[in-house]
């Protein structure tokens, strides 16, 4: 039995997980915040998940400049590269879901419960780990383990004045909304790379 709400306890009876690692890609991460750090912690992750036996599966866009495929921004960086063999799934929109074979690949592998990190946090990571309560999997947002621009960008308020907001406020931001957003049947948890807990 599942707990019904987002909580940062575990499940009595947890599903089997995987590793989602989202448009790591030099033109996404390459000089995202706290690149060097955030790009360790995956690496961590991925050689943990496949120590467990946890399936990791890389998401790779596609679309258009700066994303061309072949292209240098479309490159996963170096450190995180996916070796032969492992699956990637390349993808056109900011949902990883649309138009794409994930939910078919966690379907075959038996999956329920998702290891989110990657990039950008502002878009697909923030779209993905929506997308992903909706589709009713457990999930796990990786606290400390996506990135996006240093930024800041003008967040336009409704009386027409801008406010800059800097990355680490939007990670800080999409750590909480994620936290903080419930579907029925689904646990939500967002915790740092080194709480995170694979379920096989």
């Amino acid at each position: 039995m599942r707990m019904d709400t987002n909580s940062t306890e575990t499940t009595t009876q947890a599903r089997k997980s995987a590793l989602l690692v989202v448009d790591m890609q030099q033109a996404s991460a390459g000089e995202g915040f706290r690149r060097d750090e955030v790009t360790h912690r995956i690496r961590g992750l991925i050689d943990r998940a496949k120590a467990q036996g946890t399936p990791v599966i890389w998401i790779q866009h596609e679309e258009g400049e700066p994303f061309t495929p072949g292209s240098p921004g479309w490159q996963i960086l170096e450190e995180i590269r996916p070796g032969e063999g492992d699956k990637v799934i390349p993808k056109h929109y900011l949902d990883s879901f649309v138009d794409t074979t994930l939910r078919q690949e966690l379907d075959r592998l038996g999956v329920g419960h998702l290891v989110i990190c990657g990039a950008a946090t502002d878009a697909c990571i923030r779209t993905t780990t929506a997308r992903s309560q909706i589709e009713g999997y457990d999930v796990t947002l990786v606290a400390d383990g996506h990135t996006t621009d240093v930024g800041p960008w003008p967040l336009p308020l409704p009386d027409g004045t801008k406010v800059p907001i800097g990355a680490e406020q939007m990670i800080a931001y999409t750590n909480f909304f994620v936290e903080d957003t419930a579907y029925p049947g689904v646990t939500t948890t967002v915790v740092p790379a080194d709480d995170v807990i694979f379920a096989s």
